[in-house]
């Protein structure tokens, strides 16, 4: 990096966010060795911390650009992340542009290089993520990744394109749309010029890449509205979108398709505009004052034309913007605009992203405390009592030994008779989970999408599509609301049953928490009407395409997968924690009966003083005591920062 310009802010943001990541993950395995050296019983802790390392370690955040060809979206890629390289690496200017869509990352789990996926593909039905799981299919490069020129070289694969008969580039997804047509011109030979690649995986070291940082660059309608995987998967779910325009052409015709169909639908706060190109208004010939409000007055019209706030349209020039990185040049830096774009940016896909993430990781943390403080109050309950009775032997003959020995082999002959109920409520519970996993097993939930996946493979038209996914949504979506109906009976279940075991003996056992699918039933509704407005209407031609329409379907049933299976394992881990309760307190009280009947044997046969017990007891006391305190400083530790 150019020493005369300071570190862009989104890359030091997402540096900053990396290591505040790693600094919670070593905080929340720390807490975990601790845990383990206690002795606790860590049955309902031990998964809970275990997903947020899980969670903290494989963090991985998603930034999308979206944008017609031509407008500077590469360049501007350039300029937030690349710039440090002195020139270059993604090909942009006139001729040399990405016409692929691309996913930039970095995983050493996988061949480093360039792998890219032919433009043919699209005549089958296999979605991108089957694709990717057949590594043979792709053409690869290797990336020289400490060599830039040679980096930046290879690269330029990124922009190939061939020559194909303008029947064959309508079959692969070009050319349908009427006005594209008219302006559409063809060689000699009846040609027209389409990408040679379909789709582009980028896996390369790089700093920023190399903390988790993925980059998908989605260029042109073409590209965005043949493939119904990156409108209704990969774009929504990335943790923020840059939509980029031309300052010099404004909102044309094709930006407004790409925003109606692709973006504003599931539009958020992290989605931004970069109205790039804003060196094209710098007229020498106007005063500051008035170039300044001609670029106002663009970023007034962007965002009224795209019903967006304006605070969310960002005027920059990538082009400036890299030259000045490069050249070390703060003042044309500070002009292009670029640093209130990153900025935005890093608020939207750092600062929110770790809120989230710590909001996760404080819950769960305040699960963890209720649970071990719940654990510690009972463990200090029973060794109180026992010492409290065996302070009151002291003076006592041996006969009074053996009554409460005959009592508390009496107390532990009916605990042991008790958790026949016990057993009884586990095989309840586990025969109304059971039910539970039967409503969201896969070949169930999916029996109706494959069956019209079928009937549409085998239809010379593709009618009734949004009928048909609009029935088989309801159905599945009162899946979900009785299945939220099972999940209130299970827990008013396990409340009853707890509530039992607390009175008849003496257990602190919470009911379970109330547990609502809200969140991901608003999400099903979200996918659903994606997919719904996606297979009709104005895709209705593209439908007529047997692959594309089977890709589509695909897709949809490998989002409703994912949602049912998330769901499943909310509930479980949900009933699991539940359950763990009640088995840790059973096993902790059995371990203090046993403990009282051995005492209590000793101090008959005279193995044992009843001094030296005495003294045990007392010294248990006391390390419950430092446990709860170093409990209290773990987890307070964990909270802060």
């Amino acid at each position: 990096m150019n020493p005369h310009v300071e570190t862009p802010i989104l890359t030091a943001g997402l540096f900053d966010y990396a290591e505040w990541r790693a600094e919670r993950l070593q905080r929340v395995k720390s807490l975990l060795v601790w845990l383990e050296e206690t002795g606790l019983d860590l049955e309902l802790a031990r998964p809970v911390l275990q997903r947020q390392i899980t969670r903290l370690d494989h963090d991985r955040m998603t930034l999308a650009f979206v944008a017609e060809f031509s407008r500077g979206k590469s360049e501007l890629i350039n300029a937030i992340f690349f710039s440090g390289h002195g020139q270059r690496i993604l090909p942009a200017g006139a001729g040399r542009t990405t016409m692929c869509p691309m996913e930039l990352f970095s995983d050493p789990s996988q061949p480093r290089g360039l792998r890219l996926l032919p433009i043919d593909t699209r005549l089958q039905s296999q979605t991108l993520a089957q694709w990717k799981s057949s590594p043979q299919v792709w053409t690869y490069f290797e990336l020289p990744s400490q060599d830039a020129q040679g980096l930046a070289q290879a690269l330029t694969h990124l922009s190939d394109t061939q020559r194909v008969p303008l029947e064959r580039a309508q079959e692969l997804g070009f050319f349908h749309d009427a006005e594209e047509l008219a302006q559409l011109t063809t060689d000699a030979d009846g040609e027209v010029e389409i990408p040679l690649w379909r789709h582009a995986l980028v896996n390369f070291a790089h700093p920023l890449l190399d903390q988790g940082l993925s980059i998908l660059d989605t260029p042109g309608l073409n590209a965005v509205g043949a493939e119904p995987e990156l409108t209704l998967s990969l774009i929504p779910s990335a943790n923020a979108v840059v939509f980029v325009l031309g300052a010099d052409t404004g909102v044309t015709r094709s930006d407004l398709d790409i925003w109606n169909r692709h973006i504003a639908p599931a539009s958020g706060a992290q989605t931004l505009v970069a109205l790039n190109k804003v060196d094209s208004l710098w007229d020498p010939l106007l005063t500051a004052p008035q170039i300044s409000a001609s670029i106002d007055h663009q970023v007034q019209t962007t965002a009224a034309t795209l019903r967006l706030p304006v605070d969310r349209v960002f005027p920059v020039s990538a082009h400036k913007a890299l030259l000045a990185r490069i050249q070390g040049d703060g003042p044309l830096l500070a002009r292009s605009g670029l640093g209130a774009l990153e900025n935005a940016l890093n608020r939207a896909a750092n600062i929110d992203r770790r809120g989230m993430l710590d909001g996760a990781l404080r819950e769960a943390v305040e699960q963890v405390q209720t649970a071990l403080d719940q654990q510690l109050r009972q463990q200090l309950h029973d060794t109180q009592g026992q010492l409290d009775e065996l302070l009151g032997l002291r003076g006592k003959n041996a006969n009074m030994v053996v009554l409460m020995l005959q009592r508390l082999s009496a107390e532990r002959s009916e605990f042991d008779a008790g958790m026949a109920q016990v057993l009884a409520l586990r095989a309840v519970n586990n025969r109304m989970l059971e039910k539970l996993r039967e409503r969201f097993a896969s070949k169930s939930v999916l029996q109706e999408l494959e069956q019209l996946e079928s009937r549409m493979g085998a239809a010379v038209l593709k009618l009734g599509v949004k009928g048909e996914l609009t029935r088989i949504g309801a159905e599945l979506r009162n899946r979900l609301v009785e299945a939220e109906t099972q999940i209130e009976e299970i827990r008013q279940m396990l409340a009853a049953a707890f509530t039992r075991a607390n009175s008849e003996f003496g257990f602190t056992v919470s009911a379970p928490r109330v547990l609502r699918l809200n969140g991901l039933m608003q999400e099903f509704d979200r996918a659903m009407h994606a997919y719904t407005e996606h297979l009709s209407g104005v895709n209705w031609l593209k439908l007529q395409n047997n692959a594309y329409t089977l890709r589509t379907l695909r897709g949809l049933s490998s989002r409703v997968r994912d949602l049912f299976e998330r769901a499943l394992r909310d509930i479980e881990n949900w009933d699991r924690s539940a359950i763990a309760q009640l088995d840790s307190q059973v096993r902790e009280r059995k371990k203090q009966l046993n403990r009282r009947l051995a005492t209590l044997q000793r101090i008959e046969d005279t193995k044992d003083s009843l001094h030296d017990r005495i003294n045990e007891l007392r010294a248990q006391v006391e390390h419950i005591g430092t446990l709860q305190r170093g409990l209290n400083d773990q987890l307070q530790r964990v909270r802060l920062g």
